[in-house]
């Protein structure tokens, strides 16, 4: 299996957070949050003219994301995650002939679906997405920044095993950051003494 790769970000670029990697065609396609805010799939080759003349596909997969990870299930297929805000959300490929993909995009990828995450004190919204595949099968990985009077601005990593039905419970990890400071004894006012003076004999 190919290794996502995932280019850095510029400020100049209206396609950001690219992923590619083959699909289960074998075919290379490129995951992207787009100028819209949205999630979109594009395949430079197709192999069917009727995409396009020189048969790429471009495809709105209509998921908003401020993120956006791509896994592999068991299957082989792929599975696009999408986060905005703490909405989380994803799309499963369903693997089909070049032939049966100009149905069109109700045919390509499964409905969206939700991703319920556990309670987290605090949670602002999701900073960023991670998969990992391996023999155990697909993880997904999200860090979710948070804001409370114990910790002040914190971060917690969540962890999921992924499954046939979609993500596993979640393990929480503790808050990532430094608890917030104690404030510090106000002074004494001007009026109040520190200390005992000496007096004459």
């Amino acid at each position: 299996m190919s290794t996502p790769l995932h280019p850095a970000d510029t400020n100049t670029s209206l396609w950001k957070q690219t992923t590619v990697l083959r699909n289960a065609q074998g075919q290379e396609e490129a995951i992207s949050v787009g100028p819209d805010g949205n999630v979109w799939s594009f395949i430079a080759d197709s192999g069917d003219s009727r995409f396009d003349a020189s048969g790429q596909r471009l495809e709105n997969l209509g998921m908003p994301a401020d993120f956006v990870t791509v896994g592999r299930n068991a299957e082989g297929a792929l599975i696009v995650i999408a986060a905005k805000g703490l909405h989380l959300q994803y799309r499963t490929e369903t693997p089909l002939s070049a032939l049966d993909m100009a149905d069109g995009l109700t045919r390509r990828w499964t409905p969206a679906k939700p991703v319920q995450l556990p309670v987290i004190a605090g949670a602002v919204g999701v900073r960023r997405l991670y998969t990992q595949n391996d023999f155990s099968g697909m993880r997904i990985a999200l860090i979710v920044d948070t804001e409370t009077a114990e910790h002040g601005s914190s971060y917690v990593m969540a962890c999921s095993q992924w499954t046939e039905n979609g993500p596993g419970p979640f393990i929480l990890l503790p808050p990532l950051g430094a608890k917030k400071a104690a404030p510090a004894p106000s002074a004494p006012s001007s009026g109040t003494r520190m200390f005992r003076t000496a007096q004459a004999v």
